[in-house]
C-alpha cells in the first residue's frame, strides 16, 4: 500500500514535469538547514529562556529517538525495497541510509512545531503557517520518492512524543530541582553511554545487490545517530549549569540581548556548515557529528549566556 502512494505520487510527478519538485525540494531542505535551530537559539537567548531551553530539549530528544529508531529497524529506502520507485533528483545520493522514521519529518516537527506552539498565544498566523510547513515537509519527502508514509509519520509522532516528554521532565525537575537536576544529569548520561555501546554493538543486516556491494553499510549510518546523543548530554550538562548562575535574560535588556544574539548566530552557521566535513576529512565522522550536536549546545547554553554577562553595563 505505501509503494502504490509513492508509485502514485510518482506517476502525477512525471505526468506534470514535476513543477513542484523544486518547491518541494526547497521545503525539505529548509526543514533540516540552520535556520530552524537559529530561531529557537534567539528565543532562548532574547526572548524566553524558559521556553527556549525546552525547545532545545526537545529537539534533542528527538535527534536521539530517530537515530535510535533508524538503527533498531534498519529499514531500506523505497527504491532499494521496489526498482519501480524512481526518486526525484539526485536523492538516491543525496538521501542515503535508513529509511525509517523521517529525519527531514523529525526535524521539521520538532523544530517548527515547538516553534509555532511558542507562537501561539503571540501571532497564532505564524503558528498556522509552521504548522502547515511541518504537513508539508512531510508530504515533500514522499512526493520526492525518498520516504513513505510511515516513514515521515513515525517521525512527526516520536517528535511530538519527545517535545512532551521534555516539557513534562522540565516540569518534574522544578518541583524538586536540587535533587531532580543530577538524577536527570545522570540518568541522561548512563542512557547516552548505553545507546553508544549498543550502536557499536548491535548486528545489522548485511545485505549484497546483483554487483556484489552492500546496499547500506551500517557503519556510514552511525555518524548520524550520535549528533542525538551529542545534542542530548550536552544538554544536560549544561542544563545543570545553567540553572545554577546563568540567568542571563536577566542581565540585559532584550534589545542588547537581540544584537548580541544576532551576531552570535554567525558562528553557528559556520560551525552547521563546516565541522562535520572538517571531521569527515580525516575519517571521524561519528566523532564530527558528535561534536557537531554537543558544540552548538555549549555554545548556546554556556557560551553565550557568559559573553551576555561580560557584556552587561559596557553595551
Amino acid at each position: 500500500m505505501d509503494i502504490t502512494y509513492l508509485l502514485f505520487l510518482q506517476e502525477f510527478r512525471n505526468h506534470t514535469e514535476a513543477v513542484l519538485a523544486p518547491i518541494m525540494d526547497w521545503i525539505t531542505k529548509m526543514a533540516v538547514s540552520v535556520w530552524p535551530l537559529a530561531i529557537m537559539l534567539m528565543i532562548y537567548w532574547v526572548f524566553d529562556r524558559k521556553s527556549g531551553k525546552r525547545m532545545i530539549a526537545g529537539f534533542s530528544l528527538a535527534l536521539l529517538m530517530n537515530g535510535l529508531l533508524k538503527l533498531i529497524f534498519c529499514a531500506y529506502r523505497p527504491w532499494i525495497r521496489d526498482a519501480r520507485i524512481e526518486p526525484y533528483g539526485d536523492s538516491k545520493v543525496a538521501a542515503t541510509g535508513y529509511s525509517f522514521p523521517s529525519g527531514h519529518s523529525t526535524w521539521a516537527t520538532a523544530c517548527w512545531g515547538s516553534i509555532g506552539h511558542w507562537f501561539h498565544n503571540r501571532k497564532k498566523f505564524v503558528t498556522v503557517v509552521l504548522y502547515i510547513l511541518i504537513a508539508l515537509t512531510m508530504f515533500s519527502r514522499n512526493y520526492l520518492g525518498v520516504h513513505t508514509p510511515q516513514d515521515v509519520l513515525v517521525g512527526f509522532f516520536a517528535s511530538i512524543l519527545m517535545l512532551t516528554l521534555a516539557n513534562y521532565i522540565e516540569n518534574w525537575s522544578d518541583k524538586d530541582p536540587d535533587k531532580r537536576d543530577l538524577l536527570i544529569l545522570v540518568a541522561s548520561l548512563l542512557l547516552c553511554v548505553l545507546l553508544a555501546i549498543f550502536y557499536f554493538t548491535k548486528s545489522y543486516p548485511m545485505d549484497y545487490s546483483s554487483d556484489g556491494n552492500l546496499i547500506v553499510n551500517p557503519m556510514k549510518m552511525l555518524p548520524d545517530s550520535f549528533e542525538g546523543i551529542g545534542f542530548v548530554s550536552a544538554y544536560v550538562i549544561c542544563r545543570y549549569f545553567e540553572r545554577r548562575g546563568f540567568a542571563f535574560d536577566e542581565q540585559l535588556p532584550w534589545k542588547d540581548r537581540f544584537v548580541i544574539g544576532t551576531f552570535a548566530l554567525i558562528p553557528v552557521i559556520w560551525w552547521n556548515s563546516h565541522i562535520v566535513s572538517i571531521f569527515a576529512a580525516m575519517d571521524l565522522k561519528i566523532l564530527g557529528k558528535f561534536i557537531w550536536g554537543s558544540g552548538i549546545v555549549v555554545y548556546a547554553m554556556i557560551v553565550v549566556p557568559l559573553a551576555m554577562k561580560k557584556l552587561k553595563g559596557k553595551i
